[in-house]
């Protein structure tokens, strides 16, 4: 029977390592990572030192901030978590080490908005609460809310009610 080589297995790519390491600055990474080339070898080059790269889950802490979800080629992608020391949480979507996708900035004094993100700004459907429970609803562009509106709140009487 004739094979192609297209037909062949599939190489497996390495498997990942599970670890925890101490970056010179302090930081510290517990999760999972894969050993990468510090560099493409050039022609010849056969011993090209190697480098470890966060890749898959991991918790990152570095001053207070921790950073626990998805990490590809060392940056943060897919779904995570992020508590920035001063108390704001960012819980969503990442893209290359920004907030990108859908998710949730909750800021220390309790207001929080909840929407679409690009390259770290509020961009497209969100809905921002005040620290007032008021609710502003709409398309945000590029970290503004030109045009939002305002949700009708509940008198107290009602909400007191209901409860």
């Amino acid at each position: 029977a004739f094979r192609s080589m297209a037909e062949e297995e599939p190489v497996e790519a390495p498997a990942a390592k599970q670890g925890v390491f101490v970056f010179p600055n302090g930081a510290r990474y517990d999760g999972t990572y894969e050993m990468k080339p510090e560099h493409e070898p050039a022609e010849g080059e056969t011993d090209v030192p190697m480098t470890r790269v966060r890749h898959g889950t991991g918790v990152y802490k570095l001053d207070g901030n921790v950073y626990e979800g998805e990490w590809v080629q060392d940056r943060m992608h897919g779904h995570g978590l992020f508590k920035f020391m001063g108390g704001d949480v960012y819980d969503g979507d990442w893209v290359q080490d920004q907030f990108h996708g859908q998710g949730k900035y909750k800021w220390k004094n309790g207001a929080y908005y909840i929407g679409a993100w690009e390259s770290n700004k509020m961009h497209g459907e969100g809905m921002f609460v005040d620290t007032e429970g008021r609710q502003w609803k709409g398309r945000f562009f590029n970290g503004q809310g030109p045009g939002l509106h305002t949700l009708p709140t509940e008198p107290a009487e009602q909400q007191q009610q209901q409860q």
